[in-house]
C-alpha cells in the first residue's frame, strides 16, 4: 500500500515508514494488513472450528480434536496470508518457511489446546452446576462439544494477535531504521 501524497505521508506495504512518515500512518498501515490476516484466518478458523466440531462431537477428546482442527486452519492460513497479505524476504524455500511455521504451531496449537481444554473443563462444571445438560443434550449436542467451542471462541483472539506478529516476523526481513 502506497500513498501518492507527500513524503510525509508515504508508508511502504509492511508500515515501515519512509522519510517524514508519521507514526499514525505506520500503525494504520499495520492495522489495514492485519485486518486483511484476521479475514484470511476467519476462514481459516471456520475450518478449524468444523473439524474441530466435528471431531469432538465423534467423541474425540477436545485437546486432540483442537490440535487437529487447528492444523488445518494453520496450513491455509499460511499459505493464504503468505501470498496476499506478507512480502516473502528474498529466496527463502517456501518448505523450509513452512517447517519453521508448522514447529511456531506446534508450540502455539499444544498451549492454546491446553488452554482451551481447561477452559472446555471449567465451562462443562458450570453447565452441570446450573443443570443446563439436558438443555443442551435435547438440541442435539454433547455438552463437551458446546463447551469446547465457546472455549475455542475465547482463545482465539489471542491466537491470532499472536499469529499476525510470527507470520510477519518469520516471512518478512525487516531492514534496520
Amino acid at each position: 500500500m502506497k500513498d501518492a501524497g507527500s513524503a510525509s505521508t508515504v508508508v511502504e506495504r509492511d508500515g515501515k515508514q519512509k522519510s517524514g512518515s508519521s507514526s499514525l500512518n505506520r500503525f494504520n498501515a499495520i492495522a489495514k494488513r492485519f485486518s486483511g490476516f484476521a479475514l484470511i484466518s476467519g476462514i481459516g478458523w471456520c475450518l478449524d472450528f468444523l473439524t474441530m466440531a466435528t471431531l469432538t462431537q465423534s467423541g474425540l477428546p477436545v485437546f486432540w480434536a483442537n490440535f487437529i482442527g487447528a492444523f488445518c486452519g494453520v496450513t491455509f492460513v499460511f499459505f493464504v496470508a503468505g501470498k496476499h497479505i506478507f512480502e516473502k524476504a528474498g529466496n527463502r524455500s517456501t518448505t523450509v518457511l513452512l517447517a519453521l511455521y508448522w514447529i511456531w504451531q506446534v508450540v502455539a496449537v499444544t498451549a492454546a489446546s491446553a488452554l482451551t481444554a481447561g477452559l472446555s473443563w471449567a465451562l462443562m462444571s458450570l453447565l452441570v452446576t446450573v443443570d443446563g445438560t439436558a438443555f443442551v443434550t435435547g438440541l442435539g449436542l454433547k455438552p463437551v462439544t458446546l463447551c469446547g467451542v465457546t472455549a475455542k471462541m475465547l482463545v482465539t483472539p489471542f491466537t491470532l494477535v499472536a499469529n499476525f506478529f510470527f507470520m510477519r516476523f518469520l516471512l518478512e526481513h525487516r531492514k534496520s531504521d
